[in-house]
């Protein structure tokens, strides 16, 4: 009896502080590069890009940028990295995919949005 007392006690304080707790503030920065037009070429390093104008004072610090062909995510193009301190831009390098005019970038944070399509040649 004990414990299920001091459960429902722990439960109960749990639901509470959760309730008072700010809500999450979601942040879809919108990628500025690449955009449509942009070509990248195999092995190069190149920048990802998003606006930070509408950058809200909490962001999650855990972004990843991935390679999406087709809106269809393919492979990851960095590993986590501190969003925050970022500052809007991130190095990749292209990856060995084929030549094709519909590949795009997703950018993960607090959501995952995805950029226009774009040019990767060889």
């Amino acid at each position: 009896m004990k414990f299920s007392a001091s459960f429902l006690a722990s439960a109960f304080a749990f639901f509470v502080a959760s309730a008072k707790a700010a809500p999450s503030i979601v942040w879809d920065p919108t990628i500025t590069s690449p955009v449509t037009g942009t070509v990248w070429t195999v092995g190069t390093m190149v920048n990802v890009t998003w606006s930070i104008t509408d950058e809200p004072s909490t962001v999650s610090n855990a972004g990843e940028i991935y390679l999406a062909k087709d809106n269809v995510q393919m492979m990851a193009l960095s590993g986590t990295f501190d969003l925050a301190a970022a500052d809007g831009s991130y190095a990749v390098t292209v990856p060995d995919v084929p030549t094709g005019d519909d590949y795009q970038v997703i950018l993960y944070g607090d959501s995952g949005n995805i950029g226009p399509s774009f040019v990767i040649a060889a």
